[in-house]
């Protein structure tokens, strides 16, 4: 494989050649549709050629047509879905067919296949053959999971939150991520408009930093989600698509008003017959929705509005009185507290606020309007708009940067004070127009869109430095202004264009298109302003190994030029602010063919462009020091260079084998390459961190490999489906994902180790001089590729539909994934946060973060009509899954390279194998006691001895989870038109509501993953 250049000039040209040759319809970057196929035949099995077929949408009165081609074959693409449709065949000579009642599920490409009797009498059987079902169809390749409305309407969901919906895919981990694959490595769309959040931070979607969904839930029709679809128009991603479709207005004039609310009331409070601290809570979710004709069979609009209000306690820890403890008591003793906030009260005037006791609000604003447009027979135009306004108070950062990599709370070892917290605040504005054609030997889609994201918080604290308390290796407490909080201010602007054009060829659909997409970020961060937090060994640092050294380091007894003065670190001057623009331009072109009756087969190659548009002036301060690759040999870094742009080639194939003829059996899948992006904010660091010699100075410096390329990955997916005894659907179906480029970033100012540890054989650095360079007291991080990595999914699905009504699916799935690195938000803290067990510039294979190992769901919907007037639904979720991984790491910098908190534990084989520090509270005796007591409870520490753990090697426990949804219909009838009123009751863990000792799930705390501090 070649990779070239682009240049300004070549970008011209090819942004020419889109705009020219950007000419598929149904499953392309964000699926709005769907589209239904078929072969239309006589009775001798002869195909008709020139056949009409024709499908209505009966609410809205769209029409769609085609006619059959020598082959007898039909496509109409570009379909609203839902329904019902009726279809109508016709050929003169023969007897018109008509059926009704079809539905059309998101991405489902209906086929239906017709055979039609001479028009004259006649008792020969007419046979209709239709392929309703979303998973036995002929296109179905890959694998995907589609979320039908009538789940949309059932499946409890207290947040009311597409996340609840994607948890019904046994690859998901019950949020965002999928098949084991980093939750930012998705493509979300919203009625095909790009809905990541691209920056990447915190969250993969728009409003989650601040809990929001960026659409009303009630807006909802459809949901699917695809983890390896093999066809080309599909990109953006190498986790999964998550493609969610609105509602549309109709000819029939519908509205509605809801309210959700809970209390502390709704929660319970024992776990595992104890009681825990139920503090008040309210929530409260109100909205509107209305739709209908503005014409007739032309012109429709859907609105809705929605807010959200929620009040949740500040901390669900207190701070420990007198030596008291229990499962939501912090080991934070409260007098020490009091003594902590009176001493920054009476040395400098600042307040830290509380520490328990106060509450943390949630508010947000959600708006959506929808216009759908019959412009003729051929052409149906759609555009959306949908607003966001949400604001979330949080407490500060709980990971990056803190004391030891040990988290700040609030939790079992830590209470921050409520001013170290912050209001994180999202605002969005989405603009999204689709015009979809279809004629009879082609069709074609074009989209644009415009998603405005503006994100920024406001801090709690007055300007003030950031102070950090450790005690025993671990977070104590963090007062001051949230670090992360300075002036934090995120404008994001994505533009988006698709065309796709699809030829019909007798039994071929050729499809030729582009897609592109460009990001600007303006990005305003000033992680330093106030102070060098987090390093406590530096002049002007301000955190503290202990509550005795804080206490010392202030002492109002102290002469000035001894105490700390907090004050004299508080920042002056401009703040920063740097620009970062990408581009993403993708062509691709497939073939979908009908090899015979039972075998279709989908061929497609994709080019992905990633385009660097920002003009770095080159760093003459980088290039005059030399640093260190990865193994440890020099070279130089112009970290004013962004990469040269990849093409990145992504070839696919697909097929469906239907092995009986009937469809009772199918055989399915493909292989191919995935190209997705990054999160932004890893390129955004490279703009914004230049070094102590650019305009403005930052403590670290990034960079990036010349021949940088985004995430891709090559995976195969092969599933049989069989329709089993007593109307079971079982599916086995297997996914095998190989990186070619990973993602991972190294330090290349970390010094040459200086020797091996004697114990466990890794490498060490000396403390005092582990900077290969003074570049200003920071690192070099280098963003580079690494082809090590894989995924592997083994999932059993089954599936039944009672003639009651009831429908049920059950699905299980076994994972192993693993990876270089532990992924987090910025570039520097992906090297920092990466647990080693050797060299941190070349991190070992280990386990992914994301994903359960073993994961069963279950799901089922029912509705019992009692009469006209009056219906109970019930939808029931249930999962039972093995806990999540996490790392074992020593509390303290073990290897000496400068990080604490990331080097993996050495399990010791004995007492013998280990040193302990004299002079404290306990003899070595007694530490060896209870450190080989911690081992021998965890089965993954006393099965590793004498080894350094893995990185994520550990594995939670298994926990189980039943939600429960019950709705009820009250339906009256006033002149003519049906009204109802509906009662909805959600309920998450009822296994708890039951039994306390059920439905409880254990998590490892942050000094139960740093057993052992080096001192």
């Amino acid at each position: 494989m070649y990779f070239f250049n682009v240049t300004k000039t070549s970008f011209t040209i090819l942004f020419m050649l889109f705009t020219l040759f950007a000419t598929s319809s149904l499953f392309a970057q964000g699926v709005t549709t769907a589209a239904m196929n078929g072969i239309i035949t006589d009775v001798d099995g002869e195909p008709l050629p020139g056949a009409n077929v024709e499908a209505v949408h009966e609410e809205t009165g769209t029409h769609y047509g085609a006619a059959t081609r020598l082959s007898g074959t039909y496509n109409i693409h570009n379909m609203k879905i839902g329904g019902p449709y009726t279809i109508t065949v016709t050929y003169v000579g023969f007897k018109d067919q008509k059926v009704e009642n079809i539905y059309l599920s998101l991405g489902n490409d209906l086929n239906m296949n017709f055979t039609l009797s001479e028009d004259i009498e006649s008792t020969t059987a007419i046979v209709i053959t239709a392929e309703q079902d979303e998973v036995m169809n002929a296109t179905r390749t890959g694998a995907e999971t589609n979320v039908t409305p009538e789940q949309v309407a059932q499946i409890p969901s207290i947040k009311r939150s597409t996340r609840d919906l994607f948890k019904l895919d046994p690859r998901s981990d019950g949020n965002f991520a999928f098949g084991g694959t980093n939750w930012l490595y998705n493509n979300i769309s919203v009625d095909g408009s790009y809905f990541n959040n691209p920056f990447g931070l915190d969250d993969p979607a728009p409003g989650g930093q601040s809990n929001a969904e960026p659409i009303p839930f009630e807006s909802i029709e459809q949901v699917q989600v695809s983890v390896a679809p093999y066809d080309v128009r599909q990109g953006g991603f190498t986790g999964a698509g998550i493609n969610t479709v609105t509602k549309s207005g109709t000819n029939i004039w519908k509205g509605s008003v809801y309210s959700f609310t809970r209390n502390e009331n709704f929660i319970g409070d024992q776990v595992r017959g104890e009681t825990v601290l139920n503090p008040n809570l309210s929530f409260n979710q109100s909205g509107f929705t209305v739709g209908g004709p503005i014409i007739k069979d032309k012109l429709f609009f859907f609105l809705n509005g929605e807010i959200e209000r929620r009040e949740d306690p500040g901390s669900n820890f207190t701070a420990s009185r007198n030596g008291s403890t229990g499962s939501t008591v912090s080991r934070v003793d409260a007098a020490t507290m009091d003594k902590i906030r009176q001493r920054m009260m009476d040395v400098y005037g600042y307040d830290p606020g509380k520490y328990e006791d106060y509450i943390n609000e949630t508010k947000n604003n959600k708006l959506l309007l929808k216009l759908d447009w019959n412009i003729d027979q051929h052409n149906t135009a759609t555009f959306r708009w949908n607003m966001l306004d949400a604001s979330r108070d949080l407490p500060p950062h709980p990971i990056a940067i803190s004391y030891n990599g040990t988290g700040r709370g609030p939790n079992e070892s830590s209470l921050p004070f409520q001013k170290a917290g912050y209001a994180i605040n999202n605002e969005l504005n989405s603009f999204a127009f689709e015009l979809n054609s279809n004629y009879t030997a082609f069709s074609n889609r074009f989209f644009a869109s415009y998603n405005r994201f503006r994100d920024f918080r406001d801090p709690f604290s007055e300007p003030f430095p950031t102070i950090e308390i450790g005690q025993d290796g671990v977070t104590y407490t963090t007062l001051g202004h949230e670090p992360f909080s300075i002036n934090n201010v995120l404008d994001q602007d994505v533009l988006q264009f698709t065309n796709n054009f699809s030829y019909y060829l007798d039994d071929h659909v050729i499809t030729a298109g582009s897609t592109f997409e460009k990001f600007r970020f303006n990005n305003s961060f000033n992680l330093f302003y106030n102070g060098l937090f987090g390093f406590n060994t530096w002049p002007g640092g301000s955190t503290f190994e202990s509550v005795d050294a804080f206490f010392a380091a202030t002492d109002p007894n102290l002469p000035d030029s001894l105490r700390t003065d907090f004050r004299s670190m508080i920042g002056s001057g401009p703040y920063k602010e740097d620009v970062t623009d990408v581009g993403q331009l993708a062509i691709y072109a497939q073939d979908e063919m009908i090899l015979n009756e039972n075998v279709n087969l989908t061929i497609g190659l994709r080019v992905d462009a990633p385009i660097y548009l920002n003009d770095l002036t080159s760093n003459a301060f980088s290039k005059s020091f030399t640093f260190l690759d990865g193994d440890f040999k020099d070279e130089i870094i112009d970290a004013g260079k962004l990469p040269d742009t990849q093409y990145l080639f992504s070839p696919r194939v697909g097929f469906n084998w239907d092995v009986t003829g009937n469809r009772s059996t199918q055989v399915r899948g493909g292989t191919g390459i995935f190209t997705g992006r990054l999160p932004f904010v890893w390129i955004g660091n490279q703009m914004a961190n230049q070094g102590p010699a650019a305009k403005f100075y930052s403590f670290d410096i990034n960079s990036t490999v010349e021949d940088f390329k985004w995430p891709q990955v090559f995976k195969t997916n092969l599933a049989v489906d069989h329709q089993l005894p007593f109307g079971i659907l079982g599916t086995a179906e297997f996914i095998y994902g190989k990186n070619i480029n990973s993602i991972f970033v190294r330090n290349a100012n970390l010094a040459a180790p200086v020797g091996t540890m004697a114990q466990d054989g890794r490498l060490r650095w000396d403390p005092a001089a582990n900077r290969k360079n003074d570049i200003g007291g920071g690192g070099m991080y280098v963003l580079d590729n690494t082809d090590l990595g894989y995924n592997f999914n083994a999932t059993i699905q089954l599936r039944k539909n009672f003639d009651s009504g009831l429908k049920t699916t059950f699905g299980y799935n076994y994972l192993e994934a693993k990876n270089t690195h532990t992924s987090t938000e910025i570039a520097f803290a992906l090297w920092e946060g990466n647990a080693t067990s050797n060299n941190p510039n070349k991190p070992e294979l280990s386990y992914s973060q994301f994903g359960s190992r073993h994961r069963f769901v279950f799901s089922s919907t029912y509705t019992k009509q009692w009469d006209s007037n009056l219906a109970t639904h019930f939808g029931l979720f249930a999962e039972v899954a093995e806990g999540s991984r996490f790392s074992y790491v020593y509390a303290g910098d073990m290897n000496g390279d400068g990080v604490r908190g990331n080097d993996l534990f050495y399990v010791p084989k004995n007492k013998s194998d280990v040193t302990f520090a004299t002079g404290g509270d306990l003899t070595p005796d007694q530490q060896w006691d209870l450190l080989d007591s911690f081992i021998k409870q965890d089965t993954y520490l006393n099965d590793n001895r004498g080894k350094i753990t893995e990185r994520n090697g550990s594995v939670g426990e298994w926990f189980t989870n039943l939600d429960l949804r019950v709705l009820q219909d009250f339906r009256m009838d006033f002149s003519g038109k049906s009204h109802a009123f509906q009662l909805s009751l959600d309920i998450l863990n009822v296994g708890n509501l039951l039994n306390s000792e059920w439905g409880v799930r254990t998590l490892a705390g942050s000094s139960a993953k740093a057993p052992v501090e080096v001192v």
